[in-house]
């Protein structure tokens, strides 16, 4: 099975340039949808969405200034090409202010639009590797979940053109909780989503899922309102290593476009992410824990040290027992570059503690004799 390349839609009002379009790009891999005029392609994006539009400039009601200007403003990652027969310097200048990745002229060369097309192409998907760059960031910046989640909440909210974002996790005792959401306190849609995760949790459903309110799954009848203020939403299980974790959950409300199936792959980018960092971060904790525990032992050692009484075997134990433990913590995978400084630390005045411990024996030895 060929892996499809991007969206495409194709808006203009001769045929045989929509036919020859879609033929040509579905050749290479494209998915290709298209409109007879900009009217048409409106109401096509109200519940599709495309990484690039190729339309005509001239048409009726909608023309394709028109069009790109709606784009612009409902999807703004989406890149527009504008082909025409009637080019004017002016309509060029219009149409590049207005936001569009390129102006054709027809006739045009099909091989120039391809090229054309794969570069506007890359240039979505760079859009989309500064935003998972921006979370990485936040992600590794951070290694506290209440300072992690209101970050990812926010970034994939902005990334997928969502009103809303929501991640629940599980406690210890396996409880599903809200950990974050950017709906207001009150909201009466964030009733909805805390049944919708729950109704999903109690039939252990781990497979990602989108609907708008006009085609509820039968299974979830009666979670919505009938006048929610929601109209699409998606939820995507957070997984790792085939192990739940939890939920994030995501919605769009009037007039946003509704979710469609390419948005999967995007929020199931973030969605690892937020996996990999919920694990860092508990990671984290454990090894806090561990610490604390060797500065303990740190302390206590350093307290032998100044009672002679102490048997030596004793202190060398427990240096060397903290020594051994910091070996392993170290040795761990993913341990965050502060938390492996931290234990080293403590290992080195540990090593010295014991070595002084052992010149001040030798001391003592001489002294006897």
């Amino acid at each position: 099975m060929s892996v499809q390349k991007g969206r495409i839609l194709i808006v203009d009002d001769e045929q045989g340039i929509r036919d020859l379009l879609i033929s040509e790009f579905a050749k290479l891999g494209y998915d290709v949808f298209s409109a007879i005029n900009g009217e048409e392609a409106v109401n096509e994006l109200q519940t599709e969405k495309a990484d690039i539009i190729i339309t005509d400039m001239k048409m009726p009601k909608v023309d394709g200034l028109e069009l790109l200007k709606f784009v612009k403003e409902k999807t703004p990652e989406t890149e527009v090409i504008i082909i025409t027969g009637y080019a004017t310097v002016e309509n060029a200048l219009d149409a590049m202010r207005s936001g569009a990745y390129d102006f054709v002229q027809k006739p045009f060369n099909i091989d120039e639009l391809t090229a054309l097309v794969e570069k506007a192409l890359e240039k979505t998907e760079l859009k989309m590797l500064v935003a998972l760059y921006e979370s990485s960031n936040a992600v590794f910046s951070s290694l506290k979940l209440e300072d992690l989640f209101p970050i990812m909440t926010s970034l994939v909210k902005k990334v997928t053109y969502s009103q809303d974002a929501s991640i629940f996790l599980l406690d210890n005792n396996s409880q599903l909780y809200l950990a974050s959401s950017t709906y207001s306190r009150y909201a009466p849609q964030k009733k909805e989503i805390e049944a919708l995760a729950l109704k999903l949790y109690g039939e252990n459903k781990n497979e990602p899922l989108f609907f708008d309110m006009n085609n509820v799954p039968p299974s979830l009848a009666g979670i919505f309102d009938a006048n929610s203020e929601i109209k699409s939403a998606m939820a995507f299980p957070i997984m790792l290593n085939g192990r739940m974790m939890g939920y994030l959950f995501l919605t769009k409300t009037a007039p946003m476009s509704s979710f469609v199936r390419a948005d999967l792959k995007n929020v199931g980018v973030f969605v690892a992410q937020i996996a990999q960092s919920i694990a860092n971060t508990k990671l984290y904790e454990r090894l806090e824990v561990k610490i604390a525990e060797l500065e303990q032992a740190s302390k206590d050692l350093e307290h032998m040290r100044g009672i002679i009484q102490m048997p030596s075997s004793k202190m060398s134990d427990t240096a060397f027992f903290i020594s051994e433990k910091a070996d392993y913590i170290v040795s761990m995978k993913n341990v965050p570059q502060v938390a492996a400084d931290a234990v080293t630390e403590i290992k080195a005045k540990v090593l010295q503690c014991l070595e002084d411990i052992k010149n001040q024996q030798e001391k003592n030895n001489v002294i006897k004799k």
